[in-house]
């Protein structure tokens, strides 16, 4: 009967035993894949990144060299020297922002991104937003800019961040839209007590299953237009810090696409 009992026990603690070094198996596998991923969407997110800083680069080098060489720059019209000028101009640009956003995320994740509220202008914000993007626009696309809001009307936010949401929805339209427009609107009526900025473009659009991930980090609308994929996470931790939200517009009819980005009056 002791026998009995004793086997009984020391079954119960092997089974315990087992079922706990079963679990801490599933732990450490469960980590080592997270792990194995990590590592695989570092490595991508590196090729991604090191593809995306070279182009701009090899562009800025490239035409940098062609007009700074007398000999060949004596055989350019001035249409081609602007030109080249232009596209410098551009991917320095481009350039620029893949590395503020580097710089943006990373201040996120030690917590070093501050706000620095201050009284500014609505209207004023977005036009410099547009300002500063328009010239990307392909020759196809109107880009263009509408308020419902008084051109006095002036809010407490960090302008700064407010234009630099502005931007990143602008600069995504433009590299999604070949034809038609792409339209800043500004509105206190739609969202009650909130001023609501819209950014509607005619480019390919964006399907409801992906109104989420597309403002992961990292994530991408395509695989083939540059950018690090973090600039519509920047937008969504931006708006959330001032109180509004970021988001796609599911409700949006017709081609294309429609970012919000609604903040506290």
């Amino acid at each position: 009967m002791w026998f009995t009992i004793l086997s009984i026990i020391i079954i119960c603690v092997l089974c315990i035993a087992l079922g706990i070094m079963v679990n801490m198996y599933r732990k450490v596998k469960l980590q080592c894949d997270k792990y194995k991923q990590g590592i695989a969407v570092q490595k991508g997110y590196l090729q991604n990144m090191s593809h995306d800083i070279r182009t701009p680069m090899n562009a800025i080098c490239g035409f940098s060299q062609i007009l700074c060489n007398s000999q060949i720059r004596s055989m350019l019209s001035e249409e081609e020297i602007a030109e080249y000028g232009v596209i410098i101009q551009s991917n320095t640009d481009l350039l620029s922002t893949l590395v503020n956003d580097i710089l943006d995320i990373s201040d996120m994740e030690s917590g070093k991104y501050r706000l620095n509220i201050e009284v500014c202008n609505v209207n004023d914000v977005c036009r410099k937003a547009i300002s500063t993007v328009k010239f990307r626009c392909p020759n196809d696309v109107k880009m263009y800019m509408t308020s419902d809001v008084p051109d006095t009307y002036t809010m407490k936010s960090d302008p700064k961040r407010v234009e630099q949401v502005m931007m990143n929805y602008l600069t995504n339209a433009v590299k999604h839209t070949t034809e038609g427009e792409i339209h800043l609107h500004v509105s206190l009526t739609e969202n009650p007590g909130m001023v609501t900025f819209s950014v509607t473009d005619t480019g390919e659009g964006v399907s409801p299953d992906k109104a989420e991930v597309i403002f992961r980090r990292f994530e991408k609308f395509n695989t083939i237009n540059g950018g690090t994929g973090l600039g519509l996470a920047i937008c969504r931790t931006i708006a959330t810090q001032l109180g509004g939200e970021a988001k796609l517009d599911l409700h949006h009819q017709g081609k294309g696409a429609r970012f919000v980005f609604t903040h506290p009056v």
